[in-house]
């Protein structure tokens, strides 16, 4: 990978009072504030926490050696933020550290948001293996593995070091669960595969399909700019039903898809209806129409 350089480098002693200043370096750099807002958000959120996690947790360390002093970088590299962060702890601690971050390494973007809501209401037990909010924080906020490893400083104590990678341009999923009168959403850009499901009459339609199209209107950017895969991105809208409010929203959300394919992005939009659905197949000819984006009509 090509470095594209630091925008952040430091060794030498955290406390609270330093992060402030770790903080705004970060917001001054030139580079950062080339980065899309939402990975200027995701490295920010996880560089809090590296910092936090140091001051936290780190030990004094009687040596001589810059060897084992506490540090922390952000990399701009080819296509990457690298965040890299250490800091001496007690090998008790080193040993909690590993079974949390292996078991966290494991989990799948649902759960790990499950376990996150559970852990800001309280609902989980406190345990010394369990997966603590910083940590988890960080690897929703990355949407990769956490990689870390130990080094033996002294029988009782051990360095820490740990790396996490933020993808610039493939964003995470957006996954939104059913209700009785709001549609499934599952968008995953790392399968190219989108899809909006069930009955759509929501009590704030706005705010429903507002964070729909926020995301999509992020995706495009990242799609556009970057070289696109092999496969086309594949959106399925397969409505139940829809009401007037969200007829509106739907039709935005197309609009901005067929931009995104005026500008070069190959997006196929599959619109599913019941074969004896006259109604929502023809709905979907004329928002097809509107839009000025064809649509392969599948009958279900």
């Amino acid at each position: 990978m090509k470095d594209k350089g630091n925008l952040i480098k430091y060794s030498g002693p955290v406390t609270y009072e330093t992060i402030d200043g770790f903080l705004a370096s970060l917001k001054e750099s030139a580079g950062f504030n080339t980065l899309s807002k939402v990975t200027r958000k995701r490295i920010y959120a996880i560089l809090v926490e590296c910092l936090e996690n140091i001051v936290k947790h780190s030990v004094d360390v009687r040596s001589g050696s810059n060897k084992f002093k506490n540090y922390i970088s952000v990399n701009d590299t080819e296509g990457w933020i690298i965040i890299s962060a250490g800091n001496p702890v007690y090998s008790e601690r080193a040993k909690e550290l590993e079974v949390m971050l292996e078991l966290l390494n494991e989990l799948d973007q649902e759960t790990l948001i499950s376990l996150c809501r559970d852990k800001i209401n309280g609902k989980t037990i406190p345990d010394k293996n369990s997966a603590g909010l910083g940590f988890i924080t960080m690897r929703l906020r990355s949407g990769n593995r956490i990689n870390y490893s130990f080094s033996s400083i002294d029988e009782n104590k051990s360095f820490f070091n740990l790396q996490i990678k933020v993808n610039k341009h493939i964003m995470k999923k957006l996954f939104i669960e059913p209700t009785a009168s709001s549609p499934e959403v599952m968008l995953d850009p790392e399968k190219n595969l989108f899809t909006i499901s069930g009955e759509s009459r929501p009590p704030d339609v706005a705010a429903f399909y507002g964070e729909i199209i926020a995301w999509f209107e992020e995706y495009s950017t990242h799609l556009l700019s970057s070289i696109q895969g092999e496969k086309p991105v594949i959106i399925n809208l397969d409505f139940v039903y829809f009401n007037s409010a969200s007829a509106k929203y739907i039709l935005d959300l197309c609009k901005m898809i067929a931009a995104a394919r005026m500008k070069g992005a190959e997006i196929i939009i599959n619109w599913h209806y019941e074969s004896d659905d006259t109604d929502m197949f023809e709905a979907g000819k004329e928002i097809s129409k509107i839009a000025k984006m064809p649509f392969e009509f599948t009958k279900n």
